[in-house]
């Protein structure tokens, strides 16, 4: 990587906050995006509410006159399906959404990063999500409200419609060496871990016994970071699955039974 800064949203905790940590250990300027005033060492804090659009350009103008080229955009802040549709939606899909669209003219090469969900790869919305991915934030939360979007179903969206963007876009910011990716992780031990086991009917649990245990929050980190960087100069356009075999194991033919 290049010595231009790495913005890092969620880096209070969890993934963010061992993403954050992995960068500054590798001598790379960390800005870290978050509602907690604390930071992991050495990560320079802009606080913000992600749900809050005024408090949001508020952050993106701190950014924009402190920090006027940037490496790469790291969105891995988000909550769970506890919380109520809206939230989710503001938090997990279109805080990353306006982030990027407000600071792409940072951005000439280097590398956006989102942290997506196995839980995105549901079917439910497969076949709207090209068309939710383009409303305007008041109408697809109008759409969630008429539609009557429990939190739950609403993450399940949020990270379907990040993987959709992700793709989206690689393939138009091409032209500007930018390269766009997602990681799409399962079960995680993070400080939301519970609210997953209380809002995902038994899913978590069901995973923790396929494969043997959760993720750490660094096992997700470590292949963020890579995307981020030099290394991973062609890849793009992808939704990296970092689930520790969970989906091989619900789908594999079991030894003995026809292929």
């Amino acid at each position: 990587m290049a010595s231009r800064p790495v913005l890092v949203t969620g880096a209070g905790s969890g993934i963010g906050a061992a993403l954050a940590t992995r960068l500054v250990g590798a001598g790379l300027q960390v800005i870290g995006v978050d509602r907690a005033a604390e930071m992991p060492e050495g990560v320079e804090p802009i606080c913000c509410d992600l749900t809050d659009p005024q408090a949001l350009a508020v952050a993106v103008d701190q950014l924009r006159s402190r920090f006027p080229r940037l490496e790469g955009l790291a969105h891995v802040a988000g909550v769970p399906g506890t919380a109520d549709a809206a939230t989710v939606l503001a938090v997990n899909w279109l805080a990353p959404r306006r982030l990027t669209e407000a600071l792409l003219d940072s951005l000439e090469g280097g590398a956006i990063v989102s942290v997506a969900s196995l839980a995105g790869h549901h079917p439910e919305y497969a076949d709207q999500v090209a068309e939710l991915a383009e409303l305007a934030d008041e109408d697809l939360q109008g759409w969630a409200q008429r539609e009557g979007l429990t939190g739950p179903r609403a993450y399940d969206l949020s990270k379907k419609l990040l993987i959709h963007h992700g793709k989206v876009l690689a393939a138009r910011l091409l032209p500007r060496g930018v390269r766009s990716n997602t990681i799409s992780p399962g079960p995680v031990h993070t400080p939301i871990l519970g609210d997953f086991q209380s809002s995902m009917n038994g899913s978590v649990e069901r995973s923790e016994h396929l494969v043997g245990r959760h993720a750490s929050a660094d096992e997700i980190a470590a292949p963020a970071a890579f995307l981020l960087s030099d290394e991973a100069s062609w890849i793009n356009g992808v939704d990296l699955v970092a689930d520790g075999g969970l989906i091989a194991s619900r789908t594999a033919p079991t030894p003995g039974s026809p292929s």
